[in-house]
């Protein structure tokens, strides 16, 4: 998902802001390690797309809305999907599934290896 993020921002113009939303319950590695632990993830991409301006948020919040929100005045919103969660079966997850019906800007939901 990020690697298609990248080559979006690259295509459009070089700028891409990462938003890591994170509902309060639950572990998540990224949100507990901090702000490193996303500069390390896209350290590789960055290397890979050195015209890319990249501003990174770690933000709280039920992520449906939290991107929902951070997408006002996007020309693109990348989600990823592991196609599982309240839609269970389903091809699309319970946040991608959110986002599909009230993103304010074009969508792509980007399926994660399973």
């Amino acid at each position: 998902m990020l690697e298609f993020a990248f080559a979006e921002a690259e295509l459009r113009g070089g700028r891409l802001r990462v938003v890591h939303a994170r509902a309060q319950q639950g572990f998540d590695p990224v949100a507990q390690e901090g702000p490193g632990a996303l500069k390390e993830a896209l350290g590789d991409l960055r290397a890979r797309h050195p015209d890319v301006t990249v501003a990174e948020e770690l933000v709280h919040g039920h992520p449906a809305e939290v991107l929902r929100e951070a997408a006002a005045g996007a020309e693109l919103l990348v989600v990823g999907s592991h196609g599982h969660g309240t839609f269970a079966g389903m091809v699309l997850g319970s946040v991608s599934h959110a986002l599909l019906h009230h993103a304010p800007c074009p969508l792509a939901v980007v399926r994660t290896a399973p």
